[in-house]
């Protein structure tokens, strides 16, 4: 068991006893602890993409983040445009980078790699989708601005994908084992992850469960990854430098959804609190999915 699943563990017993001795936690108790985490870890782990592009690669920090910035830009437009392309283009990307964030590191010489990466977030999210449809629609319906993707959950696609990616992904690991391309420990950790997914996914609500990975399992991850890999470009970096590095693009990014927040409730503005979680998370995922993959691609290759 990897430090990230030790973790993971502790926060499942804690959550578990929080419902037995409580009973249901409303869903505002549940959003609320959820961000206290997404906004302590999620948020932090994107917050030195500009770091991790410029400390290498041949470009200025101006075309960086013109370049990062109009990628957020035009894809809040085709939310505007096409809301159920642009949160089924979320969920494809989505599912890409948590899959080579969970297996680059392994450094998987073989040409079905990214098949890999795709099949094992395929899961992920497929798995999210499987064991709180329900929930999920329920949600979806609470607000005029989201109601339109319960037609996603009404196609029944998402059972088809849990089916076929929890079939491949078990197969790729027997061949994963007998190609000898990954350890047997590394295996049995993943295995040990894959039955955490689906017990935490099933047990608990949708906001906690998916926390629950997106914190444990991918941000501390990542952090993990860029603070060693930061340490080798600057050697006198420590972790107090590093949380230094972390907190301007983090409170810019907090700063920005407090702004949204008290400004729409000054203005009206017509959108949901859902829909612009949504479009917030996605748009920032986008380019900072492009980073990452350069980032595995640098370092494990």
């Amino acid at each position: 068991m990897n430090k990230f699943s030790f973790l993971y563990l502790v926060f499942f017993y804690a959550t578990a006893s929080i419902f037995t001795l409580f009973g249901d936690v409303s869903i505002e108790n549940q959003i609320y602890g959820c961000l206290f985490f997404i906004a302590l870890f999620g948020i932090p782990h994107g917050a030195i993409d500009n770091l991790i592009v410029l400390s290498d690669d041949n470009i200025s920090k101006y075309k960086f983040y013109f370049i990062y910035l109009l990628s957020i830009i035009l894809y809040v437009i085709l939310w505007f445009m096409w809301p159920i392309f642009s949160f089924i283009l979320f969920l494809v990307i989505s599912s890409y980078h948590f899959g080579e964030s969970q297996f680059a590191n392994y450094r998987i010489k073989s040409t079905f790699n990214k098949l890999i990466y795709c099949v094992w977030g395929t899961m992920l999210m497929s798995t999210l989708f499987y064991y709180n449809n329900i929930e999920l629609n329920q949600l979806f319906s609470s607000f005029e601005d989201t109601i339109k993707f319960t037609e996603l959950l009404h196609l029944n696609i998402y059972k088809i994908f849990f089916y076929l990616s929890n079939v491949l992904l078990l197969i790729i690991f027997i061949v994963l084992h007998q190609k000898k391309l990954c350890d047997i420990a590394s295996i049995r950790s993943e295995l040990f992850q894959y039955a955490l997914i689906h017990l935490t996914f099933y047990l608990f609500p949708v906001v906690i469960s998916f926390t629950f990975y997106f914190i444990f399992l991918h941000s501390l991850k990542v952090l993990f990854q860029e603070y060693s890999f930061l340490k080798e470009k600057f050697t006198d970096l420590n972790f107090i430098k590093f949380i230094k590095l972390l907190l301007p693009h983090t409170l810019i990014s907090l700063l920005f959804l407090l702004v949204f927040v008290f400004f729409s409730e000054e203005t009206n503005i017509n959108i949901s609190a859902l829909l612009f979680s949504m479009i917030s998370i996605s748009v920032i995922t986008l380019p900072h999915s492009v980073v990452m993959a350069k980032f595995y691609h640098k370092i494990y290759n």
